[in-house]
């Protein structure tokens, strides 16, 4: 045998093994009709998994070791794409986890289909991006992007770094099918606070905004020469509560500059729910402060 066969035979079993080292704590998850997903243990009778894949609260299955445990949502984030599960009679072991890896590292991605059938992919981190904002508006500090091989079922399974501990929870339903994951310690962090019911502390004011330019008479000095039009304001939301109305615009928000409706929620994922915020409106031709207690993100 060659020095370089033996090398490549050494590679494969080490894969193999770390394979079915994780495998244990990773379920199948069968929460939608003809779509196949995965979870990860989080100990005891708790499994994160991927929101897009549940269609129902209910009439759910874990299946690992060939056996089915009924569960139910015990709490999901479709802003971020997770879900927590509890599921009847699982007692699987937890992953270990580790930091996000470096673009470049060797990764593996393990899931396992509704049916128990463990599967896996080789890859590596082809990037390490964020912050990142997703479509419904949450901005997630960091991504890992793979071209470990996502097959159909991998949604909510693990991506699993050289040592054998896992580094990301794979959602290619969090960016409309991209092969990406959440690192391990922020879906981690997420899953904690679904687990416990905890407010996942996201400000929200309840606006509907759109950009407008501002006439040369409406503007301060240091102007940018826009600023945020409210279309709408949510019945009973923070807005309302604090005063905003439909037709004032919304120039300083913390007395940042808000030209745009993805700056001004870059603004509100620095203020804790239940803070006071200081806004500066024009209002008819005349700018006015107000002072809004900033609300809790509603479920997506």
């Amino acid at each position: 045998m060659s020095h370089n066969t033996s090398l490549l035979s050494s590679l494969s079993a080490e894969i193999a093994n770390l394979v079915e080292g994780v495998a244990p704590a990773v379920v199948g998850v069968a929460a939608r009709s003809h779509r196949a997903a995965s979870g990860l243990a989080l100990g005891g009778d708790l499994v994160l998994t991927a929101d897009h894949v549940i269609e129902r609260d209910r009439d759910i299955g874990v299946i690992v070791a060939g056996t089915r445990h009924e569960a139910a949502v015990l709490g999901r984030d479709p802003a971020t794409d997770l879900a927590v599960l509890r599921a009847n009679g699982l007692s699987a072991p937890e992953l270990r986890t580790a930091a996000a890896p470096a673009t470049g590292a060797l990764v593996v991605s393990v899931s396992r289909t509704s049916s128990g059938t463990v599967s896996a992919g080789l890859g590596v981190i082809t990037s390490v991006g964020g912050p990142l904002r997703t479509p419904r508006g949450v901005v997630l500090p960091s991504i890992l992007r793979t071209d470990a091989a996502l097959r159909p079922g991998t949604a909510g399974g693990a991506l699993v770094d050289a040592g054998g501990q896992v580094v990301g929870i794979t959602t290619p339903g969090l960016l409309r099918g991209l092969p990406v994951a959440i690192p391990a310690a922020e879906a981690l962090l997420v899953a904690k606070r679904l687990a416990a019911r905890e407010p996942l502390g996201r400000g929200y004011l309840g606006v509907n905004v759109q950009t407008v330019k501002l006439a040369a008479t409406q503007q301060e000095p240091a102007s940018s020469g826009r600023g945020l039009l409210v279309l709408g304001v949510a019945a009973d939301g923070a807005a309302e509560k604090g005063g905003l109305l439909v037709g004032d615009i919304l120039l300083r928000f913390n007395d940042q500059k808000v030209a745009d409706a993805e700056t001004l929620q870059d603004e509100l994922i620095k203020v804790a729910p239940g803070s006071a915020a200081a806004l500066a409106v024009l209002r008819g031709n005349a700018v006015q402060q107000i002072t809004i207690t900033v609300g809790e993100r509603p479920p997506a």
